[in-house]
């Protein structure tokens, strides 16, 4: 093998080695936006539906990435006008192996919602997670903020998280209107019970007035049999 078939080859090699390095070089400079993009940073999402002043509606808590797995959390949520609605309870979800009782305020403005993941069951990478399902009952019509105060989030392994939070507004359609409804729906109902009860007074007076007829008719024919028996005895008399 002469010298210039040596060169040749080391040559080949060079450039197979250049153009892998290139190749991975370009599937690195693509990939890694591309995972930039598809995980976002973590925040905790408020989930409201409208509802009707004296009735209950749920509203979801939910974590929208968890990179690095979920540990457990402690988060308070709050009520920014209490006049409209206020929290009532909260349940967690059958993947939280431990959660403790929620804690609600004396005037129902706030809430402590508290789990811990023991069983791995929520992995990272994870989105959307739904942490809890509060329950509010609406007060008066009206509009309202709902925040989280406060929150303690903990990652696999420990790392604490961060999360963003992002406030709901919470709509309450007042109830007196449909209460004023039903009250005129009553109101008729019991003008006709009143004038069936004075239809059946009535009746009652004519039947009354039948039976008194009925009770004079009766002594009649007595009245006219004692006549003519006293007529009787009176003719007897007087041919004896």
């Amino acid at each position: 093998m002469t010298d210039d078939t040596h060169l040749s080859v080391r040559g080949s090699i060079r450039c197979a080695r250049l153009s892998l390095a290139l190749v991975a070089l370009i599937v690195f400079v693509t990939t890694v936006p591309t995972l930039a993009v598809g995980q976002s940073d973590p925040a905790i999402s408020i989930k409201t539906e409208p509802t009707v002043a004296g009735e209950t509606a749920t509203t979801s808590v939910v974590l929208t990435s968890v990179p690095n797995g979920l540990a457990g959390y402690q988060i308070d949520l709050a009520i920014d006008d209490r006049g409209v609605a206020r929290f009532e309870n909260a349940s967690y979800s059958d993947r939280f192996g431990l959660t403790t009782d929620p804690i609600i305020s004396s005037n129902g403005s706030t809430i402590t919602i508290e789990a811990a993941d023991l069983n791995g069951q929520i992995e990272p990478g994870a989105s959307d997670v739904t942490l809890a399902t509060v329950q509010l009952t609406g007060v008066e019509g009206g509009e309202t903020q709902v925040t989280v105060a406060s929150s303690q989030v903990d990652a696999d392994g420990g790392g604490v998280v961060e999360p963003a939070t992002e406030p709901a507004t919470l709509e309450v359609s007042a109830g007196a209107p449909t209460e004023a409804v039903a009250g005129a729906a009553e109101a008729p109902a019991a003008a006709g019970d009143s004038s069936s009860m004075e239809t059946t007074g009535m009746t009652d007076t004519t039947t009354g007035g039948n039976q008194s007829t009925t009770g004079v008719d009766g002594a009649l024919p007595i009245l006219i049999a004692l006549v003519a028996l006293a007529a009787v005895a009176a003719l007897a008399a007087r041919t004896a």
